[in-house]
């Protein structure tokens, strides 16, 4: 009768996420500020912050490099931006900054 197309399977992979100690610091430092704010922010934050990781990870070029080694994906509705690197076959996050500061941390934040 009719002839179907089969369709391809793509295998995605994955790059795992390394979470540096000074980013561990700059997520500690955005949570514990907007958990004095409204309600269920911090949360929120959370979770936009887990949607870019698994964005990132079967994605890690994606994201034109800014400088250096450096790419930096801005969050979407929180005004911090994620600044990694992609090295070796994993994700390396080396700040969470918040948008208004400028890249000069992100500089000194070198892998």
């Amino acid at each position: 009768m009719g002839c179907r197309a089969r369709g391809t399977l793509w295998k995605v992979i994955r790059v795992p996420i390394v979470i540096e100690p000074a980013a561990k610091s700059d997520i500690r430092s955005a949570r514990d500020y907007y958990s004095d704010r409204v309600e269920n922010t911090s949360e929120r934050f959370r979770d936009e912050q887990t949607q870019v990781f698994a964005f990132l990870s079967p994605h890690p070029e994606a994201v034109a490099v800014a400088f250096g080694r450096t790419r930096l994906k801005p969050m979407r509705c929180f005004p911090y931006i994620i600044g990694y690197i992609y090295f070796e076959g994993a994700v390396y996050v080396t700040g969470v900054q918040y948008g208004g500061l400028g890249w000069d941390e992100f500089e000194r934040r070198q892998f």
